[in-house]
């Protein structure tokens, strides 16, 4: 069983790595990708809901869920055609995580807090960098392929830092073994004495 799950992290650590490489070496189509599978599942969330209210509801799906559905759908077909969207999106995510920091900081400021500067300069930078994704979409695409690929070159480390703990672990377990071994034949000699 130890074999497999050491076969498992290789293989899912060398995919992961692999994954990792391409989403860095190649943003704009790890952004297409990911634009692709949202899109697809909102439409496929769009639909489901639509035909499971209808089965739930014995007089049919009421007008909230039809408004839901379609709105779902709607967005996932705007995500597929328009993937850059997503850039955008995440640029305003962070532009609004960037205000946040300064307005924190500016709380930490007031009630005495050292180190507030640092979270005033985290805020800037991150407003900066979200108005630079929102203004070119293209940044902010090729930040997201990178991320997700420092993500999955992260998962990729974690593979094999488990794999070289099991090699520890089982070092470790075969000295142990071995000198309980030998702790066991000297008290069966000093019995037979």
């Amino acid at each position: 069983m130890l074999k497999r799950t050491k076969t498992n992290l290789i293989v899912h650590g060398l995919v992961m790595l692999a994954i990792g490489l391409i989403c860095v070496l190649v943003p704009e189509a790890t952004l297409k990708t990911v634009a692709w599978l949202l899109g697809l599942l909102l439409i496929l969330g769009g639909v489901l809901t639509i035909l499971l209210g209808r089965r739930r509801a014995e007089g049919g799906i009421d007008t909230v869920h039809i408004i839901i559905a379609i709105l779902m759908a709607a967005v996932g077909i705007i995500i597929i055609v328009k993937s850059e969207i997503i850039a955008v999106l995440i640029g305003l995510v962070i532009l609004l995580e960037g205000i946040d920091f300064i307005v924190q900081s500016q709380r930490y400021r007031r009630a005495g807090l050292r180190h507030w500067g640092l979270l005033l300069a985290f805020g800037l930078l991150a407003s900066a960098l979200g108005i630079w994704a929102i203004a070119s979409p293209w940044v902010g695409t090729t930040l997201l392929g990178i991320a997700i690929g420092v993500g999955c070159m992260g998962v990729s480390a974690d593979c094999f830092a488990a794999l070289f703990g099991i090699k520890t672990v089982e070092h470790v377990f075969s000295h142990v073994e071995k000198a309980l071994g030998d702790s066991q034949q000297f008290e069966d000699a000093q019995v037979v004495e």
